[in-house]
């Protein structure tokens, strides 16, 4: 058969099991190097609260900014998810040329150091503008290879989600490509450029994060609803227009207010449509340390602000008050996303068996919540102090637990990997 790009399908495998030796090894690598790179995010994240602080005069806080984000996408989010499809569809897994999946790998890790390494220095420019086009490649490549192997299975829930997923994966892309030229026309800075830039992180965390994790989670849970249906056509018929909830800073018109407030009320009601089938799986859920528990709640508020924001009093608040943006971003990347991650990879035998590593999820949940609390409470216009700290102290005091505790995680998880039977661990 042949193994060119043209055709994924190769080195056709018939195992149903991680237990693959290459997918395996494959595997615990993105696995502990993804969580590694996640430790370096919070280092970063702390670089950044330091700066209201600190003088820290060799490069500047909006590069460093741009490092962050890249990384934690490139360098964290996008590994993980590409470990967990290895782990939970190894039906996926044995479909494809295992040199595509390291490809693919190469390419995520080699484009996330490239932009953790030239953003903080020159922001955006050459060098870091080819390491971002690698990662948007990486995607792609990605979203071909796996769109092909799913499509012998694309009947199930799990697969339409995922299918879906790769879809908005691909169209996210469109947000970069067009800051460049918008740019080269003199539109650096103004409304139509951060809109491109919202575009992206739209149809990222709310198309292909989303629609990815949800994807993980039926294959995980084994469930095949009639809700299920009913909440992918919902939330695949809202995820487009719920893009306008993003430009509603710029005051585009009443109209794009109803649009996207109608979309969100679609994905509220898709979310209330999900929860029922969390509850058919509620002893393994509440068997994941309270993991799967947050990021479920945290999944229904994202949905709920998502609809507070299409009225246009709230968008203002929301623009005026920037905490209130990081806060939700934070909640969503964090409390909803990397929460259900890390349930996904120390999954319920593993974090039962560990004390330590229930210790450091505690203390990254701890600390995000803190964090989370001060910035709505400063948002809100509450002057916090706790003696002589005051926001800007208790924020970098609250978010030194992060990166403690994720050291703490990576450390246990490396450990546990090599203990652990993949085989038998995705199964309920």
């Amino acid at each position: 058969m042949n193994t060119g790009l043209l055709n994924p399908l190769a080195n056709l495998r018939t195992t149903t099991s991680i237990g693959d030796p290459a997918i395996e090894r494959l595997y615990r690598s993105i696995t502990v190097i993804a969580l590694f790179n996640f430790f370096i995010v919070s280092v970063v994240g702390l670089l950044l609260r330091a700066y209201p602080l600190y003088s820290i005069p060799i490069v500047s806080f909006k590069n460093v900014l741009h490092a962050h984000s890249h990384f934690a996408f490139g360098g964290w989010i996008m590994p993980a998810l590409l470990a967990m499809l290895l782990k939970y569809f190894p039906e996926i897994a044995s479909l494809l040329s295992i040199r595509h999946m390291r490809n693919i790998w190469v390419m995520m890790l080699v484009s996330s150091y490239g932009m953790l390494m030239s953003f903080p220095f020159q922001g955006y420019a050459l060098v870091s503008i080819l390491f971002s086009s690698l990662s948007i490649g990486a995607g792609f490549y990605m979203a071909y290879i796996f769109w092909i192997a799913t499509s012998y299975y694309k009947q199930q829930a799990s697969m339409r989600f995922l299918r879906a997923g790769l879809v908005y994966l691909t169209i996210s892309a469109l947000g970069p490509f067009a800051t460049g030229p918008l740019i080269a026309m003199g539109y650096a800075g103004s409304p139509i450029y951060f809109n491109s830039i919202y575009f992206f992180l739209h149809f990222q965390y709310n198309g292909w994060f989303t629609f990815a994790i949800l994807a993980i989670v039926y294959k995980m849970l084994n469930l095949e609803t009639r809700s299920s249906k009913w909440a992918f056509y919902l939330m695949s018929i809202s995820c487009a227009p719920a893009y306008f909830l993003s430009t509603l800073w710029s005051h585009p018109g009443i109209e794009l207010n109803v649009v996207g407030g109608t979309a969100a009320v679609l994905q509220l009601i898709a979310a209330c449509l999900i929860l029922p089938d969390f509850t058919r799986r509620r002893s393994y859920i509440q068997a994941n340390n309270g993991l799967f528990q947050l990021a479920i709640i945290f999944f229904v508020l994202k949905n709920v602000l998502q609809l507070a924001s299409s009225f246009p009093e709230v968008a203002d608040i929301v623009y005026r008050q920037r905490n209130f943006t990081i806060a939700y971003l934070h909640m969503v990347l964090l409390g909803f996303v990397t929460l259900f991650l890390l349930g996904a990879i120390v999954d319920r035998k593993c974090i039962v068996n560990h004390r330590r590593l229930r210790t450091s999820t505690t203390l990254f949940i701890l600390s995000f919540l803190v964090t989370e609390i001060l910035l709505v409470v400063n948002a809100s216009g509450y002057n916090i102090a706790i003696g002589p700290f005051r926001f800007h102290a208790l924020i970098f005091i609250a978010s030194v637990l992060l990166p403690l505790s994720i050291a703490m995680i990576w450390k246990e998880t490396r450990l546990m990997l090599t203990q652990v039977d993949l085989a038998t661990n995705y199964t309920d």
